[in-house]
């Protein structure tokens, strides 16, 4: 194609008259991952271009464009949102970087558009849309990961198509959490041709389920992060715990007095701690839980983790990975004993293929010994660790393990 013939133009800045900027970065079809032979050979794939990033909140006002003046403005933005297309991994327990980390993935179905006659190839498929917050002096790092839309395909030479679409949140520590507004479950498929569903009836059988399990279930879909955050003291949205207890049957008044208040939040959570007893013990002996503790704010939490001996008492539930450890500064390396209070949520968790072991309340945890990157033992350590997929080319992120184990008493 001639460079100077155009056959569309993508929007790349934007100002406001407040002088508030949003800029657009795109990446063009290198041929990574591609299979040039057989139908894929000869073809001219260089037209494509694919949505790379968003960037806005420019920190100081700008009247003009800023790509009036530079094809690459430096510009420091409060907020990016990343289209990523593989580059970065797709592991729900791993949080992705900012960075890109590997080259990205090439779908199974390319096709063709030639709306404007000639050959405009697509050969990607974007895998999750990434937001990151940029507030390095409040958050103690230069890009946080606060939401994740996670796109999962049913991929095929024939035709790809979207099968899944679940956000993710994450909490101050790095710990993923589905956020408040995804609890609904997806739409039942239709029937198939002839009468037939398309799963035995038995699967769509009602169950009835005990109201521990139920708050429960509602605890791992969207009530953890204000029970949580209730239990450590923290902050906390009262007018969304209140209407959490409304909709649960807790309380009767959305105005309800203090102590009404106090004992609703009481009930409720011997609920879920109930409902979380009701479930099987398993046979696991390790679990483990990334947490992200090299910021200034969490110096004296660092502290008390890193101190040989001590007991730390979880005053909330705390969630657990028996299958994986995801990464973070410091890994968790938490050894049980037979009693313990942990149980496997299985069917009751939000997301039915991710295993997760919660602990109730006032989980009692000491600390038996820290391997601090650079030390001796450091790489004999790790490579005990089950680390999820694709997490090897973020293990330089990893500052300590920490031995603990799990007092029953």
């Amino acid at each position: 194609q001639a460079a100077s013939h155009t056959a569309q133009w993508l929007v790349e800045e934007s100002v406001t008259p407040a002088g508030e900027h949003i800029y657009y970065s795109y990446l063009a079809e290198n041929g990574d991952n591609v299979d040039l032979n057989g139908n894929e050979a000869g073809r001219d794939r260089s037209a494509m271009r694919y949505l790379s990033k968003v960037q806005y909140g420019n920190a100081t006002p700008a009247a003009d464009l800023y790509l009036w003046t530079s094809a690459t403005p430096a510009v420091q933005w409060l907020f990016t949102l990343v289209f990523d297309y593989g580059e970065r991994g797709v592991d729900p327990q791993v949080p992705p970087a900012f960075t890109a980390q590997n080259s990205w993935l090439a779908r199974q179905d390319p096709f063709s558009l030639y709306n404007y006659g000639f050959e405009i190839r697509l050969h990607r498929l974007c895998r999750q849309v990434l937001m990151f917050h940029h507030f390095p002096d409040e958050l103690g790092e230069a890009d946080t990961l606060v939401s994740r839309l996670l796109l999962e395909y049913d991929e095929n030479p024939i035709l790809t198509q979207l099968c899944a679409a679940r956000t993710l949140a994450y909490e101050g520590d790095g710990y993923r959490r589905a956020p408040v507004n995804n609890m609904m479950p997806p739409p039942p498929p239709p029937p198939m041709m002839g009468g037939n569903s398309s799963r035995p009836k038995s699967k769509w059988a009602i169950v009835e389920e005990s109201k521990q399990i139920q708050a429960l279930r509602y605890y791992s879909a969207q009530g953890y992060s204000v029970i949580n955050k209730y239990l450590r003291g923290d902050d906390y949205p009262e007018t969304q715990a209140k209407e959490t207890l409304l909709s649960r049957d807790y309380l009767s008044t959305n105005e309800p007095s203090d102590e009404e208040f106090k004992n609703a939040m009481s009930v409720y959570i011997n609920d879920i701690a109930e409902g979380l007893s009701s479930l099987p013990e398993t046979d696991h002996r390790v679990v483990y839980r990334g947490l992200k503790l090299d910021k200034p704010a969490l110096s004296d939490v660092l502290k008390e983790y890193t101190t040989i001996g001590n007991i730390i008492i979880d005053k909330a539930f705390m969630s657990t990975s028996p299958d994986k450890a995801w990464i973070n500064d410091t890994i968790l390396n938490i050894y049980l004993e037979k009693g313990h209070k942990g149980r496997i949520l299985g069917d009751v968790a939000h997301f039915k293929g991710e295993a997760e072991m919660l602990f109730p309340p006032n989980t009692k945890l000491k600390i038996e010994s820290i391997v601090n990157c650079g030390s001796q033992d450091f790489a004999s350590q790790l490579s005990k660790l089950r680390l999820s997929d694709d997490a090897t080319a973020d293990t330089n992120r990893i500052k300590r393990i920490i031995n603990m184990r799990v007092l029953n008493s």
